[in-house]
């Protein structure tokens, strides 16, 4: 289960709103980082998505763990979240998330925003569909008949049949 994960946008907003339609989830602004957005599921997984102004970077934090304070701060000991970043570079994150769309419809919403998005079969175990957020950063989405070939190939004894040629 993917609790969050971040994902640096040109325009937060526009993207949260997409992966809130993607996710069924509630958008809001995300206060932890300055221009930032949030998409949070709205089924109970606790799943989000913080999407972050695109030159955003985490660097990590000094010190040992103290007291922390209440609401939305960062902590000197936690990673430090600047936006000092290279906003135009590859990178080498990337992220697989569940929708309840069909690839015709997730194609169609990031196309929508410029992206790039193309329907995938990796290896004929499951399909997905690459949606590269700003032509940037990879995040595949699994459609739901994706979703269910996925469950059935990744798990150990499946996946190292393929990876290892031998379960674990």
């Amino acid at each position: 289960m993917i609790a969050h994960f971040s994902i640096p946008a040109r325009d937060p907003q526009a993207t949260a709103e997409l992966f809130g339609r993607l996710i069924d989830g509630a958008v809001m602004p995300f206060p932890v980082v300055p221009g930032a957005w949030v998409a949070i599921a709205r089924d109970g997984s606790g799943t989000g998505v913080e999407v972050v102004p695109a030159a955003t970077a985490h660097h990590m934090g000094e010190g040992e763990a103290g007291e922390a304070l209440g609401g939305p701060v960062v902590m000197p000991w936690e990673t430090q979240i600047r936006q000092d970043g290279d906003a135009e570079s590859p990178n080498g994150m990337h992220v697989a998330i569940t929708s309840a769309l069909s690839a015709a419809q997730i194609i169609e919403l990031a196309r929508a925003q410029g992206w790039r998005a193309v329907h995938c079969d990796r290896g004929g175990v499951f399909d997905l569909v690459e949606v590269w957020v700003d032509n940037r950063t990879l995040v595949e989405v699994l459609p739901p008949e994706g979703t269910r070939r996925y469950l059935a190939f990744y798990n150990p004894e499946v996946a190292a049949g393929m990876f290892m040629g031998a379960p674990a």
